[in-house]
């Protein structure tokens, strides 16, 4: 006898695209069904220590108890990683069953056609005539309390997306696989998930650190409720609403659809740098120094410089370069009075400035907003940025709530999983084919 199993086609692309296989005998079938439970029935999440290493310029990952949570990001509508990500679930369900697997609720009807279960799948359990994948899932705020370890299946835009979700919380250990497009960022190759896992659960992984800035987005808001009293630049009070985004590549402003050049007033702790009269600036990480800054004309800089990069995007003059400044600088950049345009016989209306941070759009700025950019980890703080507009808003700072950590944790930047020591050097020669020669033709 011969039994017909349901399985995902990768021909169709409706949500229920179905086909029928042949093969297997119903005397050792076994099928699962997925049993979607809420993130919030699961314990908090474990807290890693990094450990620094005299021989080693990465550190060591090491869970101080059993890891419990582990987020799964995919990246969407991609037929590759859904199958991927199916196949890594079994994994984990099959030899690690006491580790918990969340994912986001918009991809748990891609997944349950891909996690029936049969014989030839590890995961079966052939002397019951039913098995049972557990997956947790539930809001953003709720997942980002439980993870343990972030996992990401595409490329560079999966990490950045992945990421975003813990925008102004800590952010777990990142083991990334390349299944996308772009993978600067992503030194595993999928097929060697089972030994990279393995490595990371028992305690022998290495990671890169890799900062992120931090972005305070203070605007003019005199119709909003939340504000905060600022003295602007007449000696009136004027209202504005600050916002915090952290940031892992970059973030740019630019003059969107505008015929016109930006005019950005550019200060660095606290001293006036100079006004822009381009199409916009870059402040980039390390990391995003690959990225758009890259493009724009700004060095290659390795992850491990502490530094915060700005770029000018097509300037005018000449003599605008690219600047490489330490990562304790404050850098508050204001929309200066040229942004505005004249339109006859009326008030001067303000030429609105794009601003993206890891090439997601935020609300556009417009005359007398600033953006106040530091280093994740803090600035020094002189006498001519103390009056730095966020310290007033009563924006709790990161590492409240995580009281009691070891001392070699560090809850700010991001954790990598590194393959070797050498990673962005292999990234920049196989991907950017850093300094590649001419070919010659036959």
């Amino acid at each position: 006898m011969f039994w017909n199993k349901l399985l995902f086609s990768s021909a169709n692309t409706g949500p229920t695209a179905i086909r029928f296989y042949r093969g297997l005998n119903t005397a050792s079938t076994c099928i699962s069904h997925v049993n979607v439970k809420p993130v919030s029935s699961l314990k908090g999440r474990t807290f890693p220590d990094y450990v620094n290493s005299p021989n080693s310029k990465l550190q060591s990952l090491i869970w101080p108890k059993p890891i419990q949570n582990i987020f799964i990001v995919k990246k969407p509508w991609s037929e590759k990683t859904t199958a991927a990500t199916a196949e890594l679930i079994h994994h984990l369900h099959a030899k690690y069953p006491s580790i918990n697997v969340i994912v986001q609720d918009n991809i748990i009807d891609e997944l349950k056609p891909r996690l029936l279960l049969t014989p030839e799948n590890s995961s079966c359990k052939i002397d019951e005539t039913h098995d049972t994948i557990p997956l947790f899932t539930g809001t953003e705020e709720e997942i980002v309390k439980k993870t343990d370890l972030l996992i990401t299946l595409g490329g560079d835009g999966t990490i950045l997306r992945a990421i975003s979700f813990f925008n102004t919380d800590y952010v777990p250990p990142v083991l990334s696989f390349s299944l996308g497009t772009l993978g600067f960022l992503l030194p595993f190759e999928f097929k060697e998930y089972s030994k990279v896992v393995d490595e990371i659960i028992h305690s022998r992984s290495k990671v890169l650190y890799r900062t992120r800035l931090e972005c305070y987005i203070t605007k003019r808001s005199k119709n909003q409720i939340k504000t905060i009293q600022e003295k602007s630049d007449d000696g009136k009070d004027a209202p504005k609403q600050i916002t915090k985004v952290h940031a892992m590549n970059d973030i740019f402003l630019h003059r969107g659809d505008s015929p016109h050049l930006t005019y950005l007033d550019i200060y660095i702790d606290g001293d006036f740098l100079t006004r822009t009269t381009a199409d916009g600036v870059v402040l980039s990480t390390p990391t995003g120094s690959t990225a758009y800054s890259l493009s724009a004309g700004g060095s290659i800089v390795s992850p491990r410089v502490p530094c915060i990069m700005l770029t000018p995007i097509c300037p005018r003059s000449l003599s605008f370069r690219p600047l490489v400044l330490p990562h304790s600088s404050h850098i508050k950049i204001k929309i200066g009075s040229k942004s505005k345009k004249k339109v006859a016989g009326g008030e001067p209306q303000a030429k609105p400035i794009k601003l993206n941070i890891d090439g997601v759009s935020l609300n556009d700025l417009e005359y007398d907003d600033e953006i106040h950019i530091v280093n994740e980890v803090g600035t020094i703080y002189l006498d001519s940025n103390s009056n730095i507009p966020y310290s007033k808003t009563g924006v709790p700072p990161l590492d409240a709530g995580y009281k009691g950590l070891s001392n070699n944790t560090k809850l700010a930047g991001i954790h990598c999983l590194a393959r070797s020591e050498n990673d962005w050097t292999a990234g920049i020669n196989e991907l950017l084919g850093f300094n590649s020669s001419f070919k010659l033709r036959n």
